[in-house]
């Protein structure tokens, strides 16, 4: 008996988009618990490094708009900056929550397709501006620590290598 084969290279493109988006997701809640733990650590005085790690945890583990909230509190956003990190988190929600089931239909066809793509598109941009905003706090902090960022940096290329 033959088997019926389907072509799905039509969806790799979104499949790309997507994964990316996720990748950026990420970074989102990555840098918020960074930022979080290391005023914590600031204000605190030094974690040890299990009280550290433990705090990445246990902030890694909680949503990300309870995330928003815990670095709304920490750090002096503008409104602006706020309402660009709520439109992230929207993003981030239909992303990873509805885009696959409100906008099947749409991987039917090359337009809906491109229509899709375009989406996701918009969407990571909401994403890749709060990044952008998120960024530089993280590296005053990081210095603020007395981190050296191109020792930090080396550092996470070598675990991402490994």
């Amino acid at each position: 008996m033959q088997e019926t084969t389907i072509d799905l290279s039509a969806l790799n493109p979104i499949y790309l988009e997507m994964g990316a988006a996720v990748q950026d997701c990420q970074r989102i809640e990555l840098y918020i618990s960074f930022i979080v733990t290391l005023l914590i650590d600031l204000s605190d005085g030094d974690l040890t490094e299990d009280q550290f790690r433990g705090s990445m945890e246990t902030l890694g583990a909680q949503t990300m708009g309870r995330l928003m909230e815990e670095i709304k509190q920490k750090v002096g956003f503008t409104d602006e900056s706020v309402r660009e990190l709520r439109k992230a988190l929207k993003a981030r929600n239909f992303l990873i929550h509805r885009f696959y089931n409100e906008r099947s239909d749409l991987l039917l066809t090359n337009e809906g397709r491109d229509r899709a793509l375009r989406e996701i598109r918009t969407k990571r941009a909401a994403l890749n501006t709060a990044n952008a905003m998120l960024d530089p706090v993280m590296k005053d902090l990081i210095r603020l620590k007395g981190i050296d960022m191109d020792q930090f940096r080396s550092e996470l290329e070598q675990r991402f290598e490994a």
